[in-house]
């Protein structure tokens, strides 16, 4: 009962304008994120290492070291690229565009009707990576449902 009060009154601030919902996320009408000129271009320089990288991306901890903000803000900048699905967390060490992996997903699609069927080194041959990125890619396609592990191989769905 609670769950459902709870959400008739967000539904009904959200109409009347008092509150916008974007997925899980809630917050004050026409609140938005303001950063300073540092920050603006920051984020661009975080943005674009990882955009021009492809699937061959740099280790977050390089990008971010590179920056002329200090550590706490740039994560903080990080955190709104992941949460806005500009860039997306593979692992600790592993992020990606979401340009890259949408590439990804098509190279995938195209390559079922030539071989449904692809293990790893075919993969890598396919994408140009290494071992390194392979593995966590292979399972990210896993858990986007692009793939499904069988043994060795992966059965493009």
């Amino acid at each position: 009962m609670r769950d459902e009060v709870f959400a008739a009154l967000l539904e009904s601030l959200a109409g009347e304008r008092k509150l916008e919902i974007s997925g899980e996320l809630i917050r004050a009408a026409g609140h938005t994120v303001v950063m300073k000129d540092e920050e603006s271009e920051s984020k661009r320089a975080i943005e674009q290492a990882f955009q021009s990288a492809g699937l061959k991306v740099p280790a977050l901890k390089e990008v971010l070291a590179g920056l002329k903000i200090d550590k706490a803000r740039a994560q903080r900048i990080v955190s709104i690229l992941l949460r806005d699905k500009i860039l997306t967390k593979l692992n600790e060490d592993l992020v990606f565009h979401h340009e890259a992996l949408q590439s990804l997903r098509d190279t995938m699609r195209a390559q079922k009707p030539l071989s449904p069927r692809i293990d790893v080194g075919k993969f890598k041959e396919l994408t140009g990576v290494s071992r390194k990125y392979a593995i966590p890619l292979l399972e990210y396609l896993d858990r986007e449902h692009i793939t499904r592990r069988v043994g060795d191989e992966r059965i493009i769905l």
